[in-house]
Parts: structure tokens; C-alpha cells; sequence
């Protein structure tokens, strides 16, 4: 018994067949009648110029509402400037470095003294190095603040990795600036989270 070989399309023949074909629409493909599609956007930067509202700054505009601290009180103990040799703190008295040989601390609303000169090198190669006995008493706090402040004087300078490792060895979170943005800093963050900032500033002298 034989057997007869039927020829079947391909696969992919079938698959690629067009829809309609030339023949059946009696027209060329390339003579088809079609329209162009236009869209026309208008620019987000025209819309937010043309609806912006002017700010008159004797009577203060809508930038304002964009502020969300404040509503919030200050906090117990703030810097109001920074001095030449010192710092005008919030409530009117005068903090003397004593010719750039005492930093300052505020924490909790309180404000201390650092004698810092002993433990401290590296100012004039601008990577300060704190020794250990230098910053013991920040271990001593409790609740202790999450977040460290450190100004390095005048300059901008760098904190050793010792000292960073010694200071989060402690449980603290530090950020590093020069004293003049530390305090601006501060000020920022402790109106925020009063009790969970601490700022620990050199002289701005130096």
C-alpha cells in the first residue's frame, strides 16, 4: 500500500497573509486616502507662566504657604548670628570663644562649653582630627540626640575617619560643615526635631 505526499502551506505563510489584498480593494496601495494627524500640546512652562500670580514682598505672596516651619516655635535655644569671635545666641546673651580657644554645644535647650584646643589637631592641614577624651562627654547623654552637627571654624574642612568612627561608635549621626553653615543648619532641624539635634561648633574665627 502507497502512500501520497499532500502538499500543506507553510506555517508562516499563512501567518503573513495580508488581510486584504490588492486586488480586493481595486485601488494601488500607495493611492489609499489618508489624513495627517495633528496634536497640538501646550507647553506645562506657558501654563504655570501665564496662571503665576505676582508676590508683592510688602504684603508677602504665595511662596509663603510653601514654608512649613513656620508655624513652629523655635527651639528652646537657637543661634540669632554668628559673631567674628562668638555667637549671638536666641536669647540676647553673647557666647565669647575667648580668642578662638573655646568651642560651643548646644543641646536640649542648653548651651556649654568645649575647651577643644588640647584634643584637637589638624586645623591648618584642613583634616581635623578629634582625640578620644575630646568628645567623651557626648557618651554621658541621655536620651542622646540622633543627629550630630559639626562646625569646623571658618574653613571648610574634613573630620578624620577616627573621630567619624569614634562619634558613631556612640550612636550619632553626623553631618560636617563649617561653623557659619552649622548654625544655620541647627536652627533648621532643631525647630523640626528639637530634642534629636545637638550642635557641636569650633570657633568662627579659625
Amino acid at each position: 500500500m502507497g502512500y501520497r505526499y499532500i502538499r500543506r502551506p507553510l506555517l508562516s505563510r499563512l501567518l503573513l497573509r495580508p488581510s486584504i489584498s490588492r486586488s480586493s480593494l481595486n485601488l494601488p496601495l500607495n493611492k489609499i486616502p489618508h489624513r495627517k494627524l495633528q496634536i497640538t500640546i501646550p507647553r506645562y512652562s506657558d501654563k504655570v507662566i501665564n496662571n503665576a500670580t505676582p508676590i508683592n514682598p510688602s504684603k508677602g505672596g504665595p511662596i509663603q504657604d510653601f514654608d512649613l516651619l513656620q508655624d513652629l516655635p523655635r527651639p528652646p535655644m537657637a543661634i540669632d548670628s554668628v559673631l567674628e569671635d562668638g555667637f549671638l545666641l536666641s536669647d540676647g546673651t553673647v557666647f565669647e570663644c575667648k580668642h578662638s580657644t573655646l568651642g560651643l554645644v548646644i543641646v536640649d535647650g542648653q548651651v556649654f562649653e568645649w575647651d577643644f584646643a588640647q584634643y584637637c589637631t589638624g586645623l591648618d592641614t584642613g583634616l581635623v582630627d578629634i582625640s578620644k577624651d575630646g568628645v567623651k562627654m557626648l557618651s554621658l547623654l541621655f536620651p542622646r540626640p540622633e543627629l550630630l552637627l559639626v562646625g569646623l571654624g571658618g574653613k571648610s574642612r574634613i573630620l578624620s575617619e577616627k573621630t567619624r568612627a569614634v562619634l558613631m561608635g556612640m550612636g550619632y549621626t553626623i553631618e560636617v560643615t563649617d561653623t557659619q553653615n552649622g548654625a544655620n543648619n541647627f536652627e533648621l532641624l532643631a525647630t523640626e526635631r528639637p530634642r534629636q539635634v545637638m550642635a557641636m561648633l569650633l570657633p568662627p574665627g579659625i
